[in-house]
């Protein structure tokens, strides 16, 4: 038993130790907004509590970050386009604008500073898929 508690201790206090080398990216993605909106009334266009959350070290560059997003989700890397959330004075958040080619270039620890967010422990972000003209997911 004790050994077990010492383990479970040690784990934490590794996590803890090791907490400010990672950073948690929550992803919403379309599929997010039509689970929050239409169901009941909701106040906010995603429950950022509910998205995938991808916990990524802070000094890997942004864009395998999207090689880990295309594996999890299945879309190619060339049809993502990330877009920051904004937090309003009301706490709603909202898509506020895509993730410009010079600011996906950076290390994913560099991309909260993009962010509005006062808690820069974690980034929120809008993973929009680029369609081809007859609306499909081009692959």
């Amino acid at each position: 038993m004790d050994v077990r508690r010492n383990k479970e201790r040690e784990e934490k206090r590794k996590e803890k130790a090791e907490a400010r080398l990672y950073m948690i990216i929550k992803v919403a993605r379309d599929e997010d907004l039509g689970e929050q909106i239409g169901k009941e009334i909701y106040f906010d266009l995603v429950n950022h509590d509910k998205v995938c959350t991808f916990r990524i070290k802070k000094d890997i560059p942004f864009t395998q970050f999207k090689e880990e997003v295309a594996k999890a989700f299945g879309i190619p890397v060339q049809f993502q386009r990330y877009w920051l959330w904004y937090k309003r004075n009301n706490h709603t958040y909202w898509p506020y604008r895509a993730l410009t080619a010079q600011e996906e270039i950076h290390f994913v620890g560099q991309m909260r500073e993009s962010s509005n967010e006062v808690n820069n422990a974690e980034l929120k972000l809008f993973l929009e898929v680029e369609l081809c003209l007859d609306l499909r997911r081009l692959s």
